[in-house]
């Protein structure tokens, strides 16, 4: 079958149209190749379970989209089916197309988790560190302090005091998570940046001559046990995060809609807009196989790539454990709906 770049043919139309209409031409001067294929082609497609992926796919038809709207529809009624009924009903009405970027169809999967941290509404001790909320008269774009200048004087509210800076650390980089206190749980939403550019701790921790740091568990491990050296070291990282409070259901992706543990990924929506169903064909951080029915519902600063995903785990320690080990070697399809033109 005949490969053809997205920009130029009737698939770059049906991805712009879900992407909104944007005003900028879709992943412009960059190599993104589809190719039709089926779903029997999907490695582990006859033994994924559909009815685990059918939450997903519901949130994701909340948000209009008249490209979806049929499909959606005919969604409703399948909210008690089987996972045999669901997978007859996405083989009826999607079609699979492979993705190969410069080239290549693989590209990496990495993971990531909502974190899980503890603190208090109000401060208790003068070792916490404030959890912030936008800056008042806050504006998106706009540069604010690096992280290091961010102090308790910061002219934004605090939402909350954190017990561990390392933690609270992970928790920007995750953009999401839930704050355990001695009154309940306080559920922490994206809430805005300091517009200033990303740096892993990978990174950082290898420009510091410190070596086998192969594993967010890991880093975690050695900037608790040297707090005095983690300060200077998460300073390195120049963007800060603001959160919000979440009331209800969390967390949410940066497509609106909330994340579904295991079925949800992040990419780089210069490729593949958000709520796209995708096939995700690659391992855990153990070396098992993920074979399953994924949906396009957040991004992340460090997603970027044609060929890029970041899975979610879902939160807690387990979620910790395999999100923070995972730099897998991957693949994905997309699936779109057939009365697409």
């Amino acid at each position: 079958m005949h490969k053809k770049n997205i920009l130029n043919g009737a698939i770059a139309s049906c991805l712009m149209l879900l992407a909104g209409c944007s005003s900028e031409p879709l992943s412009q001067g960059r190599s993104f190749d589809v190719e039709k294929t089926a779903c029997s082609y999907l490695p582990g497609w006859n033994q994924d379970n559909f009815e685990e992926a059918l939450p997903a796919l519901l949130r994701s038809c909340q948000r209009p989209n008249k490209d979806w709207s049929s499909f959606c529809r005919g969604l409703q009624s399948y909210q008690n089916a089987s996972s045999d009924e669901i997978k007859s009903y996405l083989e009826e009405n999607l079609v699979p197309y492979t993705v190969s970027s410069y080239g290549s169809e693989t590209g990496i999967i990495t993971g990531y988790y909502e974190a899980e941290l503890t603190g208090t509404r109000t401060r208790v001790s003068s070792r916490q560190v404030p959890v912030f909320g936008a800056p008042y008269g806050y504006k998106n774009g706009k540069t604010y302090p690096e992280r290091e200048d961010i102090d308790e004087d910061f002219e934004a509210p605090i939402i909350a005091w954190a017990d561990d800076p390392v933690e609270l650390f992970i928790l920007q980089i995750q953009g999401s998570g839930r704050m355990i206190t001695p009154d309940g749980e306080i559920k922490l939403g994206y809430g805005g940046n300091n517009n200033r550019p990303f740096k892993g701790m990978g990174e950082i921790m290898r420009d510091a001559g410190i070596e086998n740091m192969y594993s967010m568990p890991q880093m975690k491990k050695w900037l608790q046990s040297h707090p005095e050296e983690a300060i200077d070291l998460m300073n390195e990282n120049p963007r800060y995060i603001f959160f919000k409070e979440i009331v209800g259901e969390s967390p949410y992706g940066a497509a609106g809609v909330v994340l579904t543990p295991e079925r949800s990924v992040a990419v780089d929506r210069a490729y593949i807009p958000m709520h796209t169903l995708m096939w995700l064909n690659t391992r855990d951080p153990d070396g098992l196989p993920i074979q399953k029915l994924v949906v396009a519902q957040d991004v992340g600063s460090a997603i970027q790539g044609g060929i890029r995903a970041d899975y979610f785990w879902g939160h807690g320690e387990a979620a910790f454990n395999k999100a923070g080990r995972m730099k897998s070697k991957g693949r994905y399809f997309l699936l779109l709906p057939k009365t697409m033109k």
